[in-house]
């Protein structure tokens, strides 16, 4: 049962790791510009950057609460619990975490090429 908990929980990671934000095209009001492709490799190396130490702390975080809900289910002692909930929490948190971290890139890509001078509306 344990098992199957998990790797539902990683099936639905997984899923929900399809195409990034990052890489959808961007919304334009207008005709691309001169330069639009190569600026729109540059913004979206710049977004790269953005590190994935909120994601780790959002699955750390999860693994946390899960913990503690399993730990305190008073439907059974069993410490097997506190293990699922943190392995559970630990997805749930991650896939937020990486969720959160996608859109924030996607907005460096948008203001980049605004900067640019791109007519980029979203």
């Amino acid at each position: 049962m344990i098992r199957a908990i998990i790797l539902t929980g990683l099936i639905l990671t997984a899923a929900a790791c399809g195409q990034s934000e990052v890489d959808r095209p961007l919304t334009l009001d207008g005709a691309k510009g001169p330069g639009y492709e190569m600026d729109l490799g540059q913004c979206r190396a710049l977004a790269a950057n953005y590190r994935d130490e909120d994601l780790r702390r959002g699955a750390i975080g999860g693994a946390v609460v899960g913990g503690i809900i399993g730990a305190a289910d008073d439907s059974s002692n069993d410490a097997g619990d506190a293990l699922v909930g943190a392995a559970i929490g630990g997805l749930v948190g991650a896939a937020e975490a990486s969720a959160e971290l996608d859109e924030l890139r996607r907005d460096v890509v948008i203001r980049c090429m605004m900067g640019r001078g791109h007519p980029v509306i979203g």
